[in-house]
């Protein structure tokens, strides 16, 4: 292995200007046993973060070289497979559009198309739905974290703006992105642009259990109900919801399910005024506190 080592300043600098041989000097120097082929072999089922983890078992890095795992594993994905995007270099694209989109939000001359196009041209790289791309969603969304009401509200806020044409390709972009959300964002477009009762319909469909829809997208159609503040959708839905999520476990999407509805139940005379169903909001309130504990809503 080569005694090529990549220096303190990598952090500043990057590691697109040091050589392969110094990036895989620099992991088996610190503990991480690994050459270009067998870095292809885990390349081929696993993204970055999965890599760096197994990396980080036997990492005796300190200082500049501590988070140096991620960034070598990113940086040599990157080189070993250009063709596959991965969740870092997506993320970095993501966040160049938001800040051309919040200069054309704050009312600037600002030119969002060629950013765009560089990220929709990405989406044919992905992985297909399955377990490889729950790995990717969940490590672009790790990355996207202090990002992520900015991107979420982006298809909302540039129609509000006057850009619907725009508006419409973030929330393909979003849908296309994130699998679970597939039909959810172009339905809630479509009730804020003007066509309430068509884009409410829709969301209520994608409530309903299917076996051709998952949990998470019945879950994102509930919210999007909520934002629409569509009351009699949401009170026909939620606790069937709430019940569904529980009886499989999952009950931090239980409890996201419960405290929406709750939000709801504190300024909805239709809400309010039905006493059964109060109890039935407030009962599945506690479960759910029981089982995950209070976290700040």
């Amino acid at each position: 292995m080569s005694a090529e080592r990549v220096d303190k300043q990598w952090k500043t600098k990057g590691l697109s200007g040091y050589s392969t041989g110094a990036i895989l000097g620099t992991l088996n120097h610190y503990g991480a046993k690994v050459d270009e082929a067998s870095f292809k072999v885990l390349a081929e089922k696993q993204y970055p973060l999965q890599i760096a983890g197994e990396w980080k078992l036997t990492w005796k890095g300190t200082g500049p070289f501590a988070p140096f795992p991620y960034a070598a594993a990113d940086e040599l994905m990157r080189r070993i497979y250009p063709d596959r995007v991965t969740p870092a270099h997506l993320a970095e694209k993501i966040v160049m559009v938001l800040g051309k989109a919040s200069e054309l939000l704050h009312g600037k001359q600002a030119d969002l198309e060629p950013s765009l196009a560089d990220v929709e041209k990405l989406l044919g790289s992905l992985p297909p739905a399955g377990e490889t791309r729950t790995l990717f969603t969940s490590e672009l969304v790790s990355f996207l974290d202090r990002f992520a009401e900015a991107f979420e509200q982006l298809p909302s806020s540039l129609q509000a703006a006057g850009h619907p044409a725009i508006a419409q390709r973030t929330a393909a972009l979003q849908e296309n992105l994130f699998l679970d959300r597939k039909g959810v964002v172009t339905a809630l477009l479509e009730a804020q642009a003007g066509s309430r009762d068509a884009g409410i319909a829709k969301l209520t469909a994608l409530v309903v259990p299917n076996a051709d829809r998952t949990i998470f997208t019945r879950y994102w159609a509930l919210d999007a109900l909520s934002q629409l503040e569509a009351v009699d959708a949401l009170k026909a839905n939620g606790l069937s919801l709430f019940d569904d999520a529980a009886k499989e476990n999952r009950w931090p999407l239980a409890d996201s399910v419960i405290h929406l509805m709750a939000r709801h139940l504190e300024r909805s005379p239709a809400f309010k005024n039905d006493p059964a169903f109060v109890e039935a909001v407030v009962s599945r309130f506690e479960e759910a506190h029981r089982r995950v504990g209070h976290h700040g809503h």
